[in-house]
């Protein structure tokens, strides 16, 4: 049996949706004088209700560590996220996506995490959501 084709590399600016690092959020911190550290939060598992009010925690936590927050999230819904004020980029909702069929679930969000890995290269990843598989 042949072998499975190999995985192309990982192309951060491809996959630089909804934000990349010429995001306001981001570009209004970046200074020559020092490096930009990122801090990924990640909230994956959660709903905006339970997002809402992390998000002071969030900021404390990076602003502590001279960091600039980006939040993960795996939400369906984004309006409330929307108007945070903080960057942000997504993985797909396992639950909300059942329905499509049954697939490796595993792999690909393993997959979709270390295409946010090369895309962000955080200095520090803070798991405050209910999935904290993000292999470093």
């Amino acid at each position: 049996m042949p072998a499975p084709p190999a995985e192309p590399p990982l192309d951060p600016d491809a996959a630089a949706w909804p934000f990349t690092a010429d995001s306001p959020v981001i570009a209004g911190v970046a200074r020559q004088d020092r490096p930009l550290a990122i801090m990924i939060v990640d909230l994956t598992g959660l709903d905006w209700p339970e997002i809402e009010p992390l998000l002071p925690v969030a900021r404390e936590v990076a602003r502590e560590q001279q960091m600039v927050p980006v939040l993960v999230v795996d939400l369906v819904d984004f309006r409330g996220l929307r108007g945070a004020g903080l960057a942000y980029d997504t993985l797909p909702n396992a639950a909300a996506n059942a329905p499509l069929g049954a697939g490796d679930w595993p792999a690909y969000l393993a997959r979709r995490r270390a295409v946010l890995l090369s895309k962000w290269q955080p200095a520090a990843i803070v798991h405050l959501g209910t999935r904290a598989e993000w292999e470093r």
